[in-house]
This record gives structure tokens, sequence and C-alpha cells, in this order.
């Protein structure tokens, strides 16, 4: 049974202000589910809904399977977390939790103190009892409004409206880690509303990505990052942003699929899982997505005369020299092709182009690592001009797109700058099988994935996608076949795992004492 079904549910406000379209939603009993989307996306306005702090304008709420749409808030079993603790300053912290129950009638001051009691364990509190909430840290702060919005009674749900966005960013990785710990200890179904991506992926077992009011995309933090719906789901989740360019696709029949972003090109081999899906569109704009991490440097060149306005190919990994230029307009292939009768045989394939070059604009040092930025002449995408809602992409709508969301650079992340120096010429291999195609209105284009079904509670699902043909790579996220490596690179994810990405935190022992089944936080 779902804790919280929404059903279509609308928000509209005076003057025809939109602030949630026709959201539907199943939360699972015991799941945590991320809210995420930028500033005014309808993510607090989908809380209040919940919590009954506004009217629906359209649709239903049920809670724990009863219907909620007209129930008062404080007939629900839900219980809220605001960004500010505004806890009362002149109160102690046994004072500001025993308030709800006091001004709630209750009389019997042992009842009182034993409840207050139980709670302050629970959230690791207790030695801070008789301190008033100006000597706690921000996280101590936090726990105590976390504490008094549950003491009242036992919620089935609770709701968490960014409670760690007024922290400093030291305080929000330790306190990151302890409220999944209690959360989980306590085994409450929880909604988190953050616009901040590394909390969504480190917290949640499934993420919502809210965009203009409307669900944008929904599924496991890895399922959202290696294979997200839309373009703007990508380049909402990753940091540094993922690169989007506009590129044309060209079809060689039984040969390859040439991805051209016209002065550059990559090629897909006949066998990947995703040449299918990109039949229809030969000859069409798409957006091509590639993650700074799936761009590797290759050795430095030095730079070498330009040949028709372009800067020579560099040669790959293996010191191979790249596949020669097109005559005509056509591949190497395709050209011999037409003449193979005369050897009497089938040529050798041309090699596919896995590899792009540029001139380095700036090197960026960020301790842990380094960020380059390369001009290589893309034309860039305007993430503002795509629908929030996807559907039929307009004709000839991609090639006019202009703006500049995802820049005309091309950013990569590595360890160390391997001789790069601003201005100097270089290359850097792509990692096809990570390589995003999306359509002009910005809908993912790829092998069709069975849907995601919610995880159980504390646990990742494994990354949707089918598995690929004999011999072809599997694309981004897909399972490997039982016994297959895992491409150079990617460790093949493990759906019992959990991706929390946060910092080691100070995970509540009273938590742990009650029994909880937290997972370790990595």
């Amino acid at each position: 049974m779902s804790a919280i079904a929404l059903d279509q549910v609308t928000k509209v406000y005076d003057g025809g202000v939109r602030a949630v379209d026709r959201v539907s939603l199943e939360v699972t009993d015991g799941e945590l589910l991320v809210l995420l989307g930028p500033s005014g996306c309808g993510k607090t306005t989908l809380l209040r809904l919940i919590a009954g702090l506004e009217d629906i304008t359209s649709g239903e709420l049920s809670l724990n399977g009863q219907r909620a749409t007209s129930v008062e808030p404080g007939d629900r079993t839900v219980a809220m977390v605001f960004q500010h603790s505004a806890l009362y300053p002149h109160l102690t912290v046994r004072e500001n939790l025993a308030f709800p129950l006091l001004t709630a009638g209750g009389t019997d001051r042992k009842a009182v103190d034993a409840r207050v009691s139980e709670i302050a364990y629970g959230m690791g509190l207790d030695e801070q009892l008789d301190r008033k909430p100006a000597t706690l840290s921000g996280g101590e702060r936090q726990r105590v409004a976390m504490g008094r919005a549950l003491i009242l009674r036992d919620p089935t749900v609770l709701l968490m409206d960014e409670p760690l966005a007024s922290l400093d960013v030291a305080t929000r990785n330790g306190l990151r880690a302890e409220i999944r710990a209690l959360i989980r200890a306590m085994r409450l179904t929880t909604i988190y509303v953050t616009h901040d991506q590394a909390e969504a992926l480190s917290l949640a077992d499934r993420i919502v990505v809210l965009r203009d009011g409307a669900v944008e995309d929904v599924g496991s933090p890895v399922r959202i990052y290696e294979e997200p719906a839309t373009a703007f789901v990508a380049a909402f989740l990753g940091s540094p942003q993922i690169n989007l360019a506009w590129a044309t696709i060209s079809v060689h029949n039984e040969d390859r699929i040439v991805i051209d972003f016209a002065e550059q090109r990559i090629e897909l081999p006949w066998t990947d899982p995703r040449c299918p899906a990109l039949l229809p569109y030969d000859g069409e704009p798409v957006i091509v997505g590639i993650r700074p991490e799936a761009l590797t440097p290759q050795r430095a060149e030095a730079a070498a005369p330009a040949q028709n306005g372009q800067s020579p190919a560099a040669p790959d990994q293996n010191g191979q020299s790249p596949a020669a230029p097109e005559q005509n307009g056509r591949s190497p292939a395709a050209q011999g092709q037409k003449g193979r009768g005369r050897a009497g045989r089938n040529p050798e394939p041309a090699p596919y182009a896995s590899s792009l070059r540029g001139r380095v604009s700036a090197l960026e040092y960020y301790g842990h690592e380094w960020l380059a930025r390369l001009d290589v002449g893309l034309r860039p995408v305007d993430l503002a001009a795509l629908p929030a809602r996807p559907g039929p992409p307009e004709p000839e709508s991609g090639g006019k797109r202009g703006g500049g969301h995802c820049g005309a650079s091309l950013l990569i992340r590595f360890d160390a700058p391997r001789g790069w120096a601003a201005g100097q010429d270089v290359s850097v291999a792509v990692d096809m099988p990570r390589v995003l195609l999306f359509d002009a209105a910005g809908r993912r284009i790829g092998p069709p994935a069975p849907p995601i079904t919610p995880a159980k509670p504390g646990q990742q699902a494994a990354p949707a996608g089918m598995p690929a043909p004999a011999g072809a790579p599997a694309p981004a996220g897909a399972p490997a076949p039982a016994g297959a490596p895992a491409p150079a690179g990617m460790p093949a994810p493990d759906p019992a795992a959990s991706t929390d990405l946060g910092q080691p935190g100070r995970r509540s022992g009273r938590a742990a004492a009650r029994g909880g089944s937290s997972e370790s936080e990595t």
C-alpha cells in the first residue's frame, strides 16, 4: 500500500498562476523521496498541499490508502520540518520539545517529561536538554526542530522543506548523513524538498525532478544521473554541468551512425543498441550530452597548422591514425562499399571517430581535480527554449535554437593537467557508451527501458536499460550481462548498494540504539 498517492494534483493561484501541474506520484511505506528542482518549480507548494496548508485546486490526495484531499491539517498523520528551525530562543531544548504537548492540553507532567526524554534520546539530544538554542550548533538546532515536529503524535509521513539550506557547507554534509540515519531508524515515509543535487543524490531512494510545476523525471539516483529522461534533467544533475550541444544525425546503413557537430564528428558503430532508435532522425538535429567525466585527455600535441580552418586530428590512445577525411561528403567506409567487388572481398571498416579536438581556453584547479575548457566549435543549447513537458518537436526547430544555458566550450574533468596549457591544441577521447542523445524537444533517444518501480526503503534501484546485443557495448547505466566486465572506468552499479555521496557524518548513536536499520554512509 502506498503511504502517499497523488493523482493529477494541480494548484492554481489567483491570476491563473499554475504552481503545480497535474502531478501524479506514489510514495511507498518507509521510502525517502526527494523533490528536486530549481527555485519556483513547485516543490514547496506540493509539500504544503500534502500537509493541508494549501487547498488542492483539482486532483486527489490519499494518505495510507484513505482519501485526504479535504481532511483538515490537524487530522492528517503528517509532521513537517521547515527550512528555518524557528525555536523559541528564551526556552531550553527541553522546553522547546515540550511546548507542542503542553499547548495541546497535556497536563500530566510526568508523561510530558517521559515523551520529551524519549524524543531527545532518539535525536541524540539528551545531553543538550538544558541548553538554549543560541548555544547549539546549526545541526543541533535542526534536530530540535525535527524532534518538536515528531513529538505530538506518531506521524506516518514526515515532510522536510529544505531543512539544511540555511546551514554552512561543513554542517550540511555532516547533518545530511545524520538525517538519513534518523529517518531510517524511525522508519518514516519521508518527502524531502531541496534544490541541492548533492543532497538529492546522497539521501534519496527515488528522486522526482520538477520543472515549472510538472514532473520532468522520476527514478533512482543512479538512473536519473546515468539515463535522464530529458536534456533539462541531464543539465540539472551533475557538477560540473554536462556538455550539451546541437548536432545532426547521419545514418550510414549497415556501417555506422555519424553525430555531426558541423566542425567535428563522433560515430556510433552499427551494433550500438542506440542505433535503431536513431534511424528516424537521419538528417535531423539532436541534442548531444557528454558529461565531463566521460572525456579522457589524449596525448598533448604541439600546435600544428590548421587545414581549411580546422585543427588536424590527433592519434587515438593506441597511437593509431584517425580515419581519412570524407570525400564528396561520404565516409571512407561508404566509398569502400561501392568498390568492394574489385578486390573480391569486403574492405576493412574505417575506424570509428570517438575523439574531439580543440584549443584549451582555461584550466581550473579545485584541489581534488582539474577542469579544462576547450573551444571545439560546438553549437550551444538554450534549455529555456525547450518545453517543460516535452512534446513532439516542431519542424526545424532544433537548428534554430541558440542561447547559452550550456555554453559552446567543452568542459573536461581530470586528475592532472597532463602537460596541458592555455592556448594549446589538444584532443580528448569520448566514452561513446556514455554519450546521451535527445531529440529537438529535449526527450531522451535510446533503447526502451522497463518502467522504474519504487526501490525498497534504504536501497537504490538498479539503473534501467536494455541488455546490449552480443558484442555491443551496453548503454550508460544499463546492467551488464552476467559475468561480463564493466566498461573501462565505469564500475558496475550494485542495485543493493547506497549511492550516498555525502561526507561520512556523525551518526546518532541513539538512533542505532533504537534498533534502526539505517545504511552506513559512504
